[in-house]
């Protein structure tokens, strides 16, 4: 829409080189921001959830997928309701249904509820799961047979949120290599925009990452092509934390968590500084 093709393009048949002239933005209101998880997550981007391994992210990712299928808030984030996805490449059926169990008590819900609501679940623990493989003709990244079956379940079952844990078991090319990293992100970015939802990755940071505070790992492409990216740790006063450390469009800060009953809450009576903004 408001689309101008140049003059002249794509007479050699390619695709055309389009502009979008400004003026067609004259006396309205730009779009708002569509969120998914208000102020931190917006429709059609990928998003990264990074920490160290066992400190929580994929228990933290389940309690997202369960607030989405409910219509539940997160953390106090309010989340628009919608069917929710979690590919699990470290945890069983067993695990999952453990840790359901716990969420489902925080929340006040059923099995069935959560089960009718959209939430589905995904273990994929010992199987092959990258999503990518280096096409070694043109030493670039292509989506394997099992993106593209993710890519047709997303779009066939409506879903809005999709939790990948972790990017280690689903990226197969070097991370330190900006194109390859360029490429993995792309393709999922080209998934949330088709479904109009939103894509988290979970992921380990380096010994640079966690000694600097930063949770980075690899080439900083990583952080560079998500939209957001969130850091759980512990700070210096060992406090669990979920930290903003890159954001385009959302607030910055931190919420103090606490474990109360198997799962993370909101930890309203830390006396913290860095709350959210």
């Amino acid at each position: 829409m408001g689309v101008v093709p140049l003059r002249g393009a794509a007479a050699d048949g390619t695709e055309p080189f389009e502009i979008v002239n400004p003026s067609q933005w004259q006396d309205k209101e730009p779009p708002r921001y569509d969120w998914v998880v208000e102020d931190l997550f917006l429709r059609g981007t990928v998003a990264m959830v990074s920490g160290d391994g066992g400190i929580g992210k994929s228990l933290l990712m389940q309690q997202l997928c369960s607030s989405s299928a409910l219509g539940r808030d997160w953390l106090g984030f309010d989340v628009k309701s919608g069917p929710a996805l979690m590919l699990a490449c470290e945890d069983d059926e067993d695990e999952l249904w453990r840790r359901q169990a716990r969420i489902n008590m925080d929340l006040c819900c059923s099995m069935n509820e959560v089960g009718e609501g959209g939430l589905m679940l995904k273990p994929r623990v010992g199987q092959d799961n990258n999503l990518v493989f280096l096409d070694r003709n043109k030493w670039v990244l292509r989506p394997t047979a099992f993106f593209e079956k993710l890519w047709d379940f997303c779009v066939y079952e409506g879903v809005k949120i999709l939790c990948i844990d972790t990017a280690t078991a689903t990226y197969s090319g070097n991370q330190n290599d900006e194109n390859m990293v360029t490429t993995y992100i792309s393709l999922l970015r080209g998934l949330a925009i088709r479904i109009q939802g939103l894509v988290i990755i979970t992921k380990h940071p380096s010994l640079a990452g966690r000694s600097s505070g930063s949770g980075e790992s690899g080439s900083v492409t990583w952080n560079n092509t998500v939209r957001a990216r969130c850091y759980l740790h512990k700070d210096k006063s060992d406090q669990l934390v979920l930290e903003t450390m890159k954001t385009n469009y959302g607030a910055k800060g931190a919420i103090p968590l606490r474990w109360s009953s198997g799962v993370f809450v909101k930890d309203a009576d830390a006396d913290y500084s860095q709350k959210w903004l």
